[in-house]
């Protein structure tokens, strides 16, 4: 006598396929299963299942294939699905840091060197411009302004071991009108012989003498110190404040002080 076996019947209830596949995800160990299932989710496969339980003849229900296929794996819709379902989303790539080139300190010293020595020729030539510059313009100025003709020039002041020293082997000469010897000098007479001595001509007179030397405005010693214009008195001038001269009658020729304000100096 045949037996009947009793058909698996499923529970009563309203069917759910995103249930049915969470529950599948979670007993899946494998991860094909798990992917298909949540494919599927995103999708939002409808699923149904055609036939019903026959307890009597023993017949099993039939599953019906899936209506449509979700998105592919790997897209934003599945990701978005993924996220749906409790799964978070593919984290994104992280963009590749640029790599940091540290200089070389033997360039950066070799390159600061190079800018030093680099500066320092740059102010070298412009230093040479500039002094080459200069030497034009004063070359300039000199073609402008050229210097006095020599024979214009005062001559030198004689000596100290000249006119000086001569009229200083003079002393104690006295003084006579009109002389021109050592038996007895007046200034001007005194300051001829000097100059004549010295190998140098001069006029008699100290208003002559005056006239034909040349004026300084720095007396040197040997020049002639001149009172008065024209001149009525005239000496050797020997230092500030001082000079050699036979004053008047009752002194002597002697190293005197210049007693008043010169009306100026005279060299031959």
């Amino acid at each position: 006598m045949a037996q009947n076996v009793p058909g698996r019947h499923r529970a009563p209830g309203r069917f759910s396929a995103l249930a049915e596949l969470k529950t599948i995800a979670k007993e899946s160990a494998q991860p094909a299963v798990k992917g298909a299932a949540i494919v599927a989710a995103s999708g939002g496969l409808v699923a149904s299942f055609a036939g019903t339980a026959n307890a009597a003849d023993g017949s099993s229900s039939v599953v019906a294939a899936p209506a449509a296929v979700g998105p592919a794996a790997g897209t934003l819709t599945a990701g978005n699905a993924l996220s749906a379902i409790g799964f978070a989303k593919p984290a994104l790539k992280q963009a590749k840091a640029a790599p940091v080139v540290i200089e070389d300190i033997a360039v950066k010293t070799q390159r600061a060197e190079q800018k030093a020595a680099e500066e320092a020729a740059t102010k070298a030539a412009a230093d040479r411009q500039a002094a080459s510059q200069r030497v034009s313009r004063s070359a300039e100025r000199v073609a402008l302004n050229p210097a006095p003709a020599a024979d214009s020039a005062p001559a030198p002041a004689p000596s100290a071991s000249g006119i000086v020293g001569i009229a200083q082997s003079l002393f104690g000469i006295p003084y006579v009108y009109g002389g021109t010897t050592p038996s007895g000098f007046d200034c001007s007479g005194f300051t001829s012989y000097v100059y004549r001595q010295a190998g140098i001509s001069i006029p008699r007179t100290a208003s002559a003498q005056q006239a034909a030397a040349t004026r300084v405005s720095s007396p040197s010693p040997g020049d002639l110190v001149f009172f008065g214009s024209p001149a009525y008195h005239v000496g050797i001038y020997v230092s500030p404040g001082r000079m050699i001269d036979a004053q008047r009658p009752g002194t002597t020729t002697g190293n005197h002080s210049i007693w008043t304000t010169p009306s100026g100096y005279g060299r031959f």
